[in-house]
């Protein structure tokens, strides 16, 4: 029996030996049935309310296959929603079972239903409970002034001034209502070796440098809290069931709780900067949506790790967004790439070594290499010779005397049925093999690769979407002047249309030269 194992946590308060413990529980009730672990996979701090932003449970999900087992320490790990019950459904169809180590849970028995449905309702509600008692104790505290939690630079946890943090937001506000440019602000703190608001926060995920980014001023210039101004309810964040991202919703004024606190700004400046900012509504009064480019997300500054963007007139280059934003202190990476050519030439290899008539013929020929090979290997399990001679050995053991059959009945019942099991086993994979028709996988392969080639010609946003899953993030380096890029190509997703699963020892990398370094553009 193959199981794959899944393990979450999902608060900060817990730590990577949750994880740990999880894991342990799963190995051993695995071993103990004499299952083999064939993956693990993990969601670090996400909570389980959806399953849109948990790459983890996404991946455990998508290689799961007929026949295979699904290890949780218990059903609340998979999910806390009301989403369970559906989706153990939807698992079931598919031939997969589900089994909770230590709630006892498993898809197979007659009351696997109720069970789902009750823990998904249960957690839902349990979740809702604790939401609504953390609102009505924050609700109080700020009704009595107190602190409702929070980090704000420039003030304590208690809502006192830090002097010296305070100093800084005096001077960003002046500069700002002098008309100074909040990039420039950026540039000029990290140049001086002054640290970010965030510099001093356990982060495990995003920017940990310390680094000041244009988001950083911009997020200072719009607080109001800097003029004494508290308020709190004036928004709540909710979760998109399906994707798990978090919304802000505005609330209702007459819902806000409004305080006063400490100011260290005087209301003559924060109206000056508010008045200088409104042409532009900080960063052009845009919100974020769908990438506008083909590289957009999948450049990554070497230097630093952050994402290149697009920037100039017209969005002619792609530069670092860590120095953009936050200066030659925050990142030495400088050079940046000509977009049009950028784009050409990390397109380039795409279409040669993927794409081309030549490429897409050797993919083809690979194929039926490969289904060849599986109707070869049709050998007896390496199991199954281990399993022969630990019953040899019992049975040597009864006939010498060392041990009563009585004794060992069950042992030796246990070794047999997983014998029959890796049999059985043997044979199914032995039949997917010789069943593997060449002929359907090589014309699918074409068919996506036709695919790609018309995703690539159309909008910015679907090439996009189909050079992620080939390229990756594509590391880009300044070398001598010029933006150096390694391109990797990775064919996975057409062998995966063709029905082809690559389990070599060169993983799911096909096509892939590390040595490809395509010079972009001087600056």
């Amino acid at each position: 029996m193959r199981a794959t194992i899944y393990a979450r946590y999902s608060t900060e308060h817990q730590t990577e030996s949750t994880i740990l413990d999880q894991l342990r529980r799963c190995r051993e009730y695995a071993a103990a049935r004499g299952w083999t672990v064939r993956a693990e996979h993990i969601d670090e701090g996400i909570s389980g309310a959806a399953f849109g932003n948990r790459p983890g449970v996404q991946s455990a999900l998508a290689a799961l296959e007929a026949g295979d087992v699904l290890l949780v320490v218990d059903t609340t790990r998979l999910s806390r929603s009301q989403d369970l019950a559906p989706l153990l459904t939807r698992l079931r169809h598919r031939g997969v079972r589900v089994i909770g180590v230590l709630d006892g849970f498993d898809s197979d028995s007659r009351t696997a239903r109720m069970q789902a449905g009750l823990s998904g309702i249960m957690s839902e509600e349990f979740r809702a409970q604790i939401a609504s008692r953390t609102h009505s104790a924050l609700d109080m505290r700020a009704r009595q002034g107190r602190a409702t939690g929070g980090k704000c630079y420039g003030y304590s946890k208690t809502g006192e001034i830090i002097e010296s943090e305070a100093g800084i937001v005096r001077e960003v506000f002046e500069r700002a209502a002098r008309g100074e440019a909040q990039k420039a602000i950026a540039a000029d703190l990290n140049n001086r070796g002054i640290p970010s608001p965030g510099s001093s926060w356990e982060r495990k995920q995003r920017r940990s440098d310390g680094m000041w980014l244009l988001s950083s001023i911009h997020s200072m210039l719009s607080n109001e809290r800097y003029t004494g101004r508290v308020v709190w309810n004036r928004s709540v964040w909710r979760r998109d069931p399906d994707t798990g991202v978090r919304q802000r919703i505005e609330r209702p004024e007459s819902e806000w709780i409004v305080t006063n606190g400490p100011s260290i700004i005087d209301q003559a400046t924060w109206e000056k900067v508010r008045a200088l900012s409104k042409p532009r509504q900080f960063h052009g009064g845009k919100k974020g949506g769908s990438p506008r480019y083909v590289l957009s997300g999948i450049l990554v500054c070497g230097e630093c790790g952050s994402k290149l963007v697009v920037t100039g007139a017209h969005g002619a280059w792609y530069r670092c967004s860590t120095h953009h934003n936050g200066g030659p202190s925050a990142c030495s990476n400088s050079v940046g790439a000509r977009r049009e050519v950028a784009e050409e030439m990390l397109l380039e290899p795409v279409r040669e070594q993927l794409l081309a008539d030549e490429a897409v013929d050797l993919a083809v020929s690979m194929i039926r290499k490969w289904a060849r090979s599986e109707r070869a290997e049709l050998t007896r399990p390496a199991e199954l010779d281990d399993l022969d001679r630990r019953i040899a050995r019992l049975e040597a053991q009864v006939a010498t005397g060392a041990l009563e059959r009585q004794d060992i009945g069950p042992s030796l019942a246990a070794l047999f049925d997983r014998r029959r099991a890796v049999l059985a086993n043997s044979w199914r994979s032995a039949k997917a093999a010789s069943s593997f028709n060449y002929e359907t996988a090589a014309a699918a392969y074409r068919e996506a690769a036709q695919n790609l080639r018309e995703s690539l010609q159309g909008p910015a946003g679907r090439a996009r979407a189909a050079l992620r899953d080939i390229l990756g993030d594509v590391v880009c380096r300044p070398e001598n002047g010029v933006l150096v890029a390694q391109v990797g190509i990775n064919a996975a997703p057409l062998l995966k249309a063709a029905g082809v699963s690559w389990n070599g020892s060169g993983g799911a990398l096909f096509f892939y030269d590390t040595r490809r370094l395509a010079r972009i553009a001087k600056r």
